[in-house]
């Protein structure tokens, strides 16, 4: 199809797959005239699903424009649909817990719920951790399921669905470091940021650990850009801020937003 073909050109190569299946969405929507809605999508497949329905004509709506989060889900629409929010099939639940005996982190609820209840990270949205407090967005449709659990970690907890005029403010908490590497490479500054030696960098982007800008990464020597967001599993997350220059022995200064993990 030519749509395809083109649409290939502005994207990776890794994000071939997900490219088909919007693709393939829209054309349910064309052929059967009802909505279709996706599952969460980060900020970069967000994107990409935009450019899909653009060049197949397709009207769509992002959950994140109407709630303010960082996963998103997308209703893809026929010309006689009129929004209605509830079609995103969204909710929040509060994770309540003893917040004064014990530190619930975003990587232990996240593992919890896709250990426990063995889920694809597809369907659930933002955790957001505040204020001592827990929230995770779910399918409605999933609610009793996800109510289910019991335990995070060694923390017992309960959930409830609170309304979205509760929804708390992502707390990123971030600190500026300065790193010296030789250069933009994409294992080099991982290694810098989390001190680590070279070999074990390049073996998480190796085995897929590693995201740039929200797409998996394979490749180490990948050249990195001011403003790119790199993620990295068990690590977390930096953003390369800023470029100092050269120091005297021709590397580069570079200042680095770390995101503090909670």
């Amino acid at each position: 199809m030519v749509v395809e073909r083109d649409i290939y050109q502005h994207f990776l190569k890794e994000e071939r797959t997900f490219i088909d299946k919007m693709t393939d969405l829209a054309k349910r929507v064309q052929d059967t005239y009802t909505f279709q809605v996706t599952d969460f999508l980060d900020p970069r497949q967000v994107m990409i699903t935009g450019s899909v329905c653009g060049q197949m004509g397709i009207r769509y709506y992002v959950s994140s424009d109407y709630i303010p989060t960082e996963y998103a889900k997308i209703i893809l629409a026929p010309d006689y649909y009129e929004l209605e929010q509830q079609d995103f099939d969204l909710s929040l639940l509060e994770i309540s817990y003893n917040s004064k005996f014990n530190q619930l982190t975003h990587a232990q609820i996240m593992g919890s719920f896709i250990n426990k209840l063995g889920i694809q990270r597809t369907v659930f949205g933002d955790i957001i951790l505040a204020d001592n407090r827990a929230q995770i967005i779910v399918n409605t449709s999933m609610i009793t399921y996800f109510s289910t659990v019991e335990k995070i970690g060694k923390t017992s907890v309960k959930l409830r669905e609170v309304d979205f005029s509760q929804l708390l403010k992502h707390d990123k908490k971030t600190k500026e470091i300065d790193v010296l590497v030789s250069s933009l490479r994409l294992d080099k500054l991982i290694a810098s940021v989390f001190k680590l030696s070279r070999s074990i960098s390049s073996k998480l982007v190796e085995q897929e650990k590693v995201k740039l800008n929200y797409v998996t990464m394979t490749r180490p020597s990948e050249l990195l850009e001011l403003g790119d967001l790199v993620s990295v599993r068990g690590y977390g997350r930096f953003e390369l801020y800023r470029d100092d220059g050269l120091s005297k022995n021709k590397k580069h200064k570079l200042t680095i937003k770390k995101y503090v993990n909670k």
